[in-house]
């Protein structure tokens, strides 16, 4: 029972987070293109017409569902598609997001890399909309953590909705859930 726990909370959740994919921040050209302008906090920058603001907050597990498919290779292996794995954002931007988990990690679960899309209804500076793009993991064995593995990685999102025109960039980890992130908001 307890190995079947282990292996659904590491497929669950240990790679559930983390997005790369295709670039959505600003293209250099445009970020050198601006003027650069701080407010008080230092928070804030402006760069040709977009507001660059920083976020932070947790990302915390709430469950996961089935993979749409996986596979045990003879040489132990693991491979899991289409695994939903459901979690709630707390902090700048908020909300519950599911991440669609690709991993093929060894069967021990000692390392795993993970990448896959993800969207969620999210509320960022008061606007309330959907974000969606490409997260990648990499997860080393750490005893320290309750799990076994230390899980790292990014995320980067567009919004639409009430957030059209936003687009986000997440790094979280080291650790386990829940996750701290770390960030930039880009919005026109």
């Amino acid at each position: 029972m307890k190995a079947v726990w282990f292996l659904e909370a590491i497929v669950a959740g240990g790679v559930a987070l983390a997005c790369g994919g295709a670039p959505t921040t600003p293209t250099p050209e445009a970020a050198t293109a601006g003027v650069e302008a701080r407010d008080a906090s230092g928070g804030v920058t402006s760069l040709a017409g977009m507001t660059k603001e920083s976020i932070n907050g947790t990302i915390q597990f709430v469950g996961s569902g089935s993979p749409g498919r996986s596979v045990i290779t003879p040489s132990g292996h693991c491979h899991f598609w289409e695994l939903p794995v459901f979690t709630n954002f707390g902090g700048d931007v908020e909300g519950r997001v599911t991440f669609n988990e690709q991993i093929q990690p060894p069967c021990d679960f000692s390392r795993i890399v993970g990448s896959g899309p993800f969207d969620g209804e999210v509320v960022w500076n008061g606007r309330s909309g959907t974000i969606s793009g490409q997260w990648t993991t990499n997860c080393k064995a750490d005893t320290s953590q309750p799990t076994g593995v230390s899980c790292d990685g990014t995320m980067n999102a567009r919004g639409s909705g009430g957030l059209e025109g936003v687009q986000f960039h997440f790094k979280w980890g080291p650790g386990w859930f829940p996750f701290p992130y770390t960030g930039t908001a880009f919005s026109n």
